[in-house]
């Protein structure tokens, strides 16, 4: 979350009083981290080692966005949860401040960034599919943005986490060993809020809204209607998934956006903190909506549930057969 007020999200930053309590929302994540935790590697599982669902466009950047939750799910989520706990981080060392540093601003920043390339790649997926028909621009217009997208987010948040040009000042008492120190520097926090933050929103809100219009605009034509059939779960794939994102850090970056410009009331101070704590439900909730709008998962899952159960029932009424035979 790459705004200087995420700090509030734990009631010792700036003495404010938060409505959720410690302990409310201490088992709120501890209930739902471990469950979220499993379904991201049962789907990683499924992503991976099942060829057709490895091998189709649209799932790679939801593969890449798996290991990125799983990231906050198994370190930023956990490590807060012990802070909350206990009152202090339990591993007190400078590099695991910077490494739940990285993922808890560079990784989560790298959601809304895969989505925003997800959002575009299904414009490209769905109405410009001839750019995909030849291993050259496969690799040109999916898998070079995938690759470069990645690698800038990686690589900025190390350079500005591991190597600041400022010195970073760590609390072991507060999450995070608090901000990193780069939030106090004007040039690069605004660069980091305006292109990791709020490009990648307008941009994840363009062209969703564009892909729902384009459809809605088009639906009357045959060619069209055959296409969006075609295409359906993939789209609402996506779209849920970006959905679950706006409805979550959409109020906390237009907070942001209030705060930088300077006009902050009390009421707004008061909510800034739940704002921020609301954001975990995105990784919370995430694999969730992506197992729901998997394409052919639950079709498959089903056939082969049916198959098993018309497998047993054969082998019984076979069994009873054999039984009623004379000797």
């Amino acid at each position: 979350m790459s705004t200087s007020t995420s700090n509030n999200t734990d009631d010792t930053f700036g003495n404010i009083d938060i409505s959720i309590p410690p302990t409310i929302r201490f088992w709120l994540l501890l209930v739902l981290d471990i469950p979220a935790a499993l379904c991201s590697l049962f789907l990683l599982y499924h992503l991976l080692l099942k060829r057709d669902l490895r091998q189709a466009l649209h799932n790679h950047v939801v593969i890449v966005l798996l290991f990125v939750l799983l990231s906050v799910l198994l370190i930023d989520i956990p490590s807060y949860i012990v802070v909350l706990s206990t009152g202090y981080v339990w591993l007190a060392f400078p590099w695991f401040c910077n490494v739940w540093s990285f993922v808890t601003v560079g990784l989560f920043d790298m959601i809304a960034i895969l989505m925003a390339l997800g959002s575009m790649e299904r414009h490209i997926l769905v109405f410009h599919s001839a750019w995909m028909n030849s291993t050259r621009k496969c690799f040109l217009f999916h898998y070079l943005p995938l690759i470069l997208v990645t690698f800038y987010g990686v690589v900025f948040y190390i350079w500005v986490i591991f190597f600041p040009s400022c010195n970073n000042i760590y609390d072991y008492s507060q999450p995070w060993c608090g901000d990193p120190c780069y939030y106090d520097q004007q040039t690069v926090s605004n660069y980091d809020l305006i292109v990791n933050a709020y490009i990648p929103m307008l941009t994840i809100v363009i062209f969703n809204v564009g892909l729902i219009v384009r459809q809605i605009r088009q639906k009357k034509r045959i060619d069209q209607i055959i296409q969006w059939h075609k295409h359906r779960k993939m789209i609402v794939q996506m779209l849920s998934v970006c959905c679950l994102y706006l409805i979550f850090y959409l109020p906390c970056l237009i907070s942001a956006f209030i705060s930088h410009l300077g006009f902050l009331d009390n009421f707004l101070i008061e909510l800034i903190p739940v704002l921020y704590f609301n954001t975990y439900f995105i990784p919370l909730l995430m694999p969730y909506v992506v197992l729901a709008s998997l394409p052919n998962f639950w079709q498959k899952w089903a056939i082969t549930k049916r198959m098993k159960t018309q497998n047993r029932v054969s082998l019984v009424t076979a069994t009873v057969a054999t039984m009623k035979r004379p000797f």
